[in-house]
């Protein structure tokens, strides 16, 4: 797979999450930083809160990612396991790299999309945008690529009336790919919005497949 470094990008990330809970890029689970690279990455995830805060709720789903030179973008969903019911989420993105210096071990982007869960007729939507800094780790045999994306999050949530507010958060990951496409990937986030004092803070992990195309421009 062609390792490739980004530059700044304008797009929006966006993510489900339910009302003063998991509020991340899918509900319950982690804003997941797309650190570039081209080609086509199957991704299984398992996200959980870890506070009172985030609910402790579990989420088990996945996301496909469509890496092209110049833009990647990613749609997913998952099971969220909500007392006494669960309920889908679900949401796409994407990232538009428009400065690439293969010289140097940086990438920088912002990146951007939608997400959306329905739970007990309550309507949420979430929208963070931030850049994603990630760093290609010099590895002859292991692609590793730790990342991190400092964002604004804007929440809407409708019930009958409809509220919306802005506020900020933080995830970080590594994802770790072998020659042969196979790989891991790990993230914590926080974040805090409407209520200064309730701070979600998730954790996520799981495995994924990345399917080099040359039509792509994959090397």
């Amino acid at each position: 797979m062609k390792r490739f470094l980004g530059g700044i990008a304008l797009v929006a990330l966006a993510v489900c999450s339910i009302p003063d809970t998991g509020s991340a890029q899918m509900s319950f689970s982690p804003v997941w930083g797309l650190p570039g690279g081209v080609g086509v990455t199957i991704n299984g995830d398992y996200g959980r809160g870890l506070n009172d805060e985030s609910g402790k709720e579990n989420y088990i789903g996945g996301r496909v990612v469509v890496g092209l030179p110049m833009v990647s973008i990613f749609a997913g969903g998952g099971m969220v396991t909500l007392d006494p019911d669960s309920k889908i989420s679900f949401g796409g993105g994407a990232a538009v790299n428009v400065i690439k210096a293969p010289m140097l071990p940086v990438a920088v982007a912002v990146q951007g999309g939608v997400g959306y869960i329905d739970a007990a007729g309550v309507k949420t939507l979430n929208f963070p945008i931030g850049p994603v800094v990630s760093i290609n780790v010099p590895s002859p045999a292991v692609d590793v690529k730790p990342w991190i994306m400092p964002r604004v999050h804007i929440q809407r949530v409708s019930n009958g009336t409809s509220d919306t507010e802005v506020g900020f958060g933080a995830s970080a990951g590594l994802n770790v790919t072998l020659p042969m496409g196979v790989g891991g990937h790990v993230a914590l986030d926080w974040m805090t919005i409407g209520d200064p004092s309730v701070k979600p803070f998730l954790v996520g992990i799981g495995a994924h497949y990345t399917i080099s195309v040359p039509s792509l421009g994959v090397m």
